[in-house]
C-alpha cells in the first residue's frame, strides 16, 4: 500500500450503481489503477472499457471465491474491454 499515490492526476467514473457496485480509475503520471467493488451479495461479471488501457499487460488483482486473494497478467485488447469477475462484496483492482 506504501506505494499507491494518495495524489492523482485524474479520476475517471467508468460504472456502477449506487449501493450495487462501482468501477473507477485514477492516474498518476503515467500509471492507471483501476478499483472495482461490489456491493451484493451475488458474483458480478462486468465488461468494461478501459481505453486508457488498451492494447497493455496489466496487473489484475482479486478475489477467488473462497476470499484468497488472486493476481494474474491479463492482456487487454485493442478495443480496452476486459470482463471483471468480482466477488460478492469483493473487489478487483487493474494496474498497469
Amino acid at each position: 500500500m506504501s506505494i499507491v499515490p494518495v495524489i492523482w492526476d485524474e479520476t475517471v467514473f467508468i460504472d456502477g450503481y449506487p449501493g450495487k457496485y462501482v468501477v473507477l480509475a485514477r492516474k498518476n503520471g503515467d500509471k492507471w489503477y483501476v478499483a472495482a467493488i461490489n456491493a451484493e451479495k451475488e458474483v458480478k461479471n462486468l465488461t468494461v472499457k478501459l481505453p486508457m488501457l488498451a492494447n497493455n499487460t496489466v496487473m489484475l488483482y482479486s478475489d477467488k471465491n473462497d476470499r484468497s486473494p488472486q493476481l494474474e497478467k491479463v492482456n487487454i485488447n485493442d478495443s480496452g474491454e476486459i470482463t471483471l469477475i468480482i466477488q460478492p462484496e469483493g473487489g478487483v483492482i487493474v494496474k498497469n
